[in-house]
């Protein structure tokens, strides 16, 4: 398990690799996945599906008419969800493992790499940070794994690590949401 200040220092320093789940949750995930495929289905239908409860033709008229306004991508709430991760990396309990989807694709990296477009990097980063005041949070950290390592790819999201003990703050996170900055504070 990584202290706070190690977990920081590794999305700081793009090694997202070594932010892992435990064995135990690992194993859990694994036969999840298992029991999805013994019921013809996947773990992006059920988080589009029954989670998110999104409309997947939507998505695709929503990827084709914002395919080249990358800034769109937080611009409506009706275009993004919060969510607990179900099966959360190996972190300690004050940090909450929380999964920001988006309807709209993330470019968030330059083709092929693991540069970030500064453009997309700072519209996330003012928008969790506006969202993050309402609820009182200065201590979180975020990240978009790499292609390579994302166990779910089809549906963009961004992973939000909020250190804060109180658990009160995170159900009202998840219960009342986030708004765009367009929107105020």
């Amino acid at each position: 398990m990584h202290s706070w200040d190690q977990i920081v220092q590794l999305i700081a320093a793009g090694e997202l690799q070594l932010l892992q789940r435990t064995a135990q949750t690992t194993e859990r995930y694994h036969k999840y996945k298992q029991e999805l495929l013994q019921r013809n289905t996947t773990v992006v239908d059920v988080v589009v599906d029954e989670k998110l409860q999104w409309d997947r033709e939507l998505l695709r008229q929503l990827a084709l008419q914002h395919q080249d306004t990358p800034t769109a991508i937080l611009s409506s709430p009706t275009l993004y969800t919060l969510l607990p991760n179900d099966f959360p990396y190996d972190f300690p309990s004050e940090v909450h493992h929380l999964v920001l989807w988006s309807k709209l694709p993330i470019p968030l990296y330059v083709a092929n790499s693991r540069q970030q477009v500064p453009a997309v990097r700072d519209l996330i980063e003012r928008f969790l940070r506006t969202n993050l005041e309402r609820y009182r949070v200065r201590t979180y950290a975020w990240f978009i794994n790499y292609p390579h390592l994302q166990s779910v790819k089809t549906i963009s999201h961004i992973h939000l690590l909020v250190n804060s003990p109180d658990v009160n703050c995170i159900t009202e996170m998840l219960e009342s949401g986030f708004r765009p900055v367009e929107d105020g504070k």
